[in-house]
């Protein structure tokens, strides 16, 4: 595995963490009843959010940590290859 599929992995298993944080506080929050709804869903909410992306592979993290490196000329043909020049022999 290259370090850029480790780190995914690792932001997809922080995800399942969060998701699993959010699930848990579920049962304790729907026994209070609608008195605390907001607390609820600030308690709940966030941590599914944040599990959802990270789920989901972080794109904008994965961008910061593994940015996308351009070649420096596009045309350049690689090494090893020809140019498409027929030799008259």
């Amino acid at each position: 595995m290259k370090p850029k599929d480790i780190f995914s992995l690792a932001i997809r298993i922080l995800g399942l963490v969060f998701l699993y944080h959010g699930l848990s506080i579920l049962p304790m929050m729907l026994s209070g009843g609608f008195r605390n709804l907001l607390m609820a869903i600030i308690m709940i909410g966030w941590p599914l959010l944040v599990a959802y992306w990270l789920l989901r592979g972080a794109p904008l993290l994965m961008r910061l940590a593994y940015p996308d490196t351009p070649s420096a000329n596009k045309n350049e043909t690689p090494t090893g290859e020809t140019l498409g020049l027929k030799a008259d022999a």
